[in-house]
């Protein structure tokens, strides 16, 4: 994205959306202490849920038909905004993917495709790091905020049958989860985390856009079902 197409996504956050687009919900995200001590993820920021409607989106889902000009709209989930705000707001280890239970035909099956825009680069550190995946000098691959840089990753792989041999060795490493309903097999390679901002004032904060894309149709239901549809994103891409 532009500098100026980053401003206007993060302005959904800060002002009443125009008629026809409807609520942005926000959302205190915090796990418990009991939560940590299971060994689950933990995060902790606030998130903001927004319409498809919104014309801010539109250069985001223009550039997500880019990059991946087989996958169709109605496969995307809800668009969500998501800030990360100090060194205590972060999010551990974990991986995009679905279970058996979410991964449902109505949700739209598996999520195959995560993409993140970083919408400023006012902070320090704030990496997004893979545990298992390794880049320059056989460090984990991280990528820093930029404003306007995207992040584009496969939670999951699809066509398991097309994995060949490969998949034969990656199994015994648990590299792939077992087969879904859709064809799909979760790639635990992709297991991320978010590192918190560090810094002062805004250089302590920050935004991104996330994008979630299932393998076939997503059905909306964070503002009610029927109440946010694809078809009103359509006609502004």
């Amino acid at each position: 994205l532009t500098e100026k197409e980053c401003d206007a996504a993060l302005q959904l956050k800060n002002v009443s959306p125009p008629p026809g687009v409807g609520r942005v919900i926000k959302i205190e995200s915090q796990l418990s202490a009991s939560n940590k001590s299971r060994g689950v993820s933990t995060r902790t920021s606030t998130t903001w849920y927004v319409r498809y409607a919104a014309d801010a989106l539109a250069p985001l889902l223009d550039g997500l038909s880019e990059l991946l000009p087989k996958v169709a709209l109605e496969q995307l989930e809800e668009v969500q905004l998501v800030r990360y705000e100090g060194e205590g707001q972060g999010f551990g280890w974990h991986k995009d993917d679905l279970d058996d239970k979410q991964a449902t035909p109505d949700a739209g099956g598996q999520r195959i495709a995560t993409l993140l825009v970083y919408l400023d680069e006012c902070c320090d550190n704030g990496r997004t790091v893979f545990r298992d995946l390794r880049g320059e000098n056989n460090q984990r691959l991280a990528v820093s905020p930029k404003k306007g840089r995207a992040l584009l990753f496969f939670p999951a792989v699809t066509g398991s049958t097309t994995l060949g041999d490969a998949a034969l060795v990656a199994d015994s490493r648990k590299t792939f989860g077992d087969a879904y309903f859709d064809d799909t097999r979760a790639d635990h390679r992709t297991t991320h985390a978010g590192e918190p901002p560090t810094g002062n004032g805004n250089r302590g904060q920050k935004n991104i856009a996330q994008l979630w894309i299932h393998s076939s149709k997503h059905t909306p239901v964070v503002f009610g079902r029927g109440l946010n549809r694809h078809a009103e994103a359509r006609r502004r891409v």
